[in-house]
């Protein structure tokens, strides 16, 4: 399936969902995750996801 538009790519797809994950297991406490890297996780995954969607071809 091809990117039409402005939608986010495969790519940044599956690296916002990775961060997405590493937030939830730090949350949940899953996983011993320290806190700086759990709460930035949040930040740049769903700034990424953000910002794939205004620049085309991201």
């Amino acid at each position: 399936m091809r990117n039409s538009g402005k939608a986010p790519t495969m790519a940044v797809w599956v690296v916002s969902l990775v961060l997405f994950l590493v937030a939830l297991a730090a949350h949940f406490g899953l996983a011993r995750i320290p806190e700086p890297f759990a709460t930035w996780s949040w930040i740049v995954g769903f700034g990424l996801l953000l910002l794939a969607c205004r620049v085309r071809g991201l």
